[in-house]
């Protein structure tokens, strides 16, 4: 893939992005989530008839009215199984797309369309979902994707980096990268971190990769952990005494982290996708690393904060350019961070060699690696 076939198939997405075609009268929905009641209501709104709402695991009977079917349901004929549009309305890390398609397409329906594409049409209502926004987006960013691509230190960055952008701009899943086998921030196919970490992880959930670094063998001797979320914190402040590889001292920041020492609001209560929000439903107290951490010389920083990630690292230049860490930051929150975000690292001219891997379907989990030059 080279940059050249890029260009040309974010040309073609800009210009399906603005075509006309309209919407069925009736559809059919696959997926009873938050994404399937967002799009229902919005279908709704524009007076489309939503016949019903498909879906293979969930456990309810009706969504906003719509009954809730599983995909082989005999309340269609054969002739509406043709003729009827199926819409997926799932966008998660969880479910490999083209598993859904067969299953949708196994159970007789025949016209079925992508979340992706669907976004495509609707995306000034919907809105950016993490990494999702509308392609005019990527030809305004042209000029800084393009250096983005020049910054990866093996062939397989390289090629994941131009093959999520080209799994974006065709929004087809048959184009989404697979998941690497890797573990998320300490795979095996890129230089390893020191056996003995400082260790820094922002957004640390319930402790999830705190009790990873224990499987992979690594030794920490000092830990700041920074979470926001209390119900996710309480939890890892129970597990920490029981994670082996934890020593003193350890500190429990319960704290977003950003750009300023700052108080913003908060979407609480969503598990691992509780995240800073203009419309937030609580107002958390945010700290920046640099003002954090005076003293704490860290070799190792690991971000994953939904979408918090590039105001993060600014908060923390200068602990990151007095300690040079290595560093791994999801990139997936935002459609920019995928050359934002190594593009900033890089014009701080840190001597850092550059990764990329993903680590889930769908384009989320991916995931920069910066591994100082000794």
């Amino acid at each position: 893939m080279f940059i050249t076939e890029l260009e040309a198939l974010l040309c073609s997405a800009i210009e399906q992005s603005a075509s006309q075609e309209a919407m069925p009268n009736e559809v059919i929905l696959y997926g009873a989530g938050s994404i399937g009641r967002e799009c229902l209501l919005l279908l709704q709104s524009k007076g489309v008839v939503v016949r019903a709402v498909l879906d293979a695991k969930s456990p309810l009977k009706q969504l906003e009215g719509v009954q809730v079917l599983r995909p082989d349901d005999a309340s269609f004929t054969a002739k509406e199984k043709v003729d009827l549009q199926v819409v997926i309305t799932i966008f998660n890390a969880y479910i490999s797309m083209n598993d859904i398609m067969d299953l949708i397409k196994a159970a007789g329906w025949s016209k079925v369309t992508g979340f992706l594409e669907f976004h495509r049409k609707n995306s000034a209502s919907l809105g950016d979902k993490y990494w999702l926004t509308d392609p005019s987006f990527y030809k305004i960013q042209s000029s800084a994707w393009r250096d983005g691509a020049t910054i990866w230190e093996d062939a397989d960055s390289a090629k994941l980096y131009l093959d999520i952008l080209k799994f974006r701009f065709t929004a087809d899943y048959a184009d989404a990268p697979l998941p690497h086998t890797d573990e998320q921030y300490f795979p095996a196919t890129i230089p390893a971190w020191p056996k003995n970490l400082r260790f820094v992880d922002c957004g640390a959930y319930d402790g999830d990769t705190i009790e990873l670094l224990g499987r992979r063998g690594y030794q920490v001797d000092a830990l700041a952990a920074f979470e926001p979320d209390a119900a996710n914190l309480a939890i890892l402040s129970r597990k920490l005494t029981t994670i082996a590889p934890v020593a003193q001292p350890a500190a429990l920041w319960p704290c977003g982290v950003y750009s300023s020492t700052a108080q913003l609001k908060f979407n609480s209560g969503q598990g691992s996708g509780s995240a800073i929000s203009d419309s937030g439903d609580s107002v958390i107290q945010c700290i920046s690393l640099d003002d954090a951490l005076t003293g704490f010389r860290p070799n190792l920083i690991k971000m994953d904060i939904e979408g918090a990630e590039y105001a993060a690292l600014l908060g923390g230049r200068k602990l990151i350019e007095g300690c040079r860490p290595g560093l791994a930051i999801c990139l997936y929150h935002h459609p920019a961070h995928l050359w934002q975000i190594p593009n900033l690292v890089r014009s701080w001219k840190l001597d850092y060699r550059f990764y990329l891997r993903v680590h889930s379907n769908n384009g989320f989990e991916l995931v920069m690696y910066a591994v100082p030059n000794q």
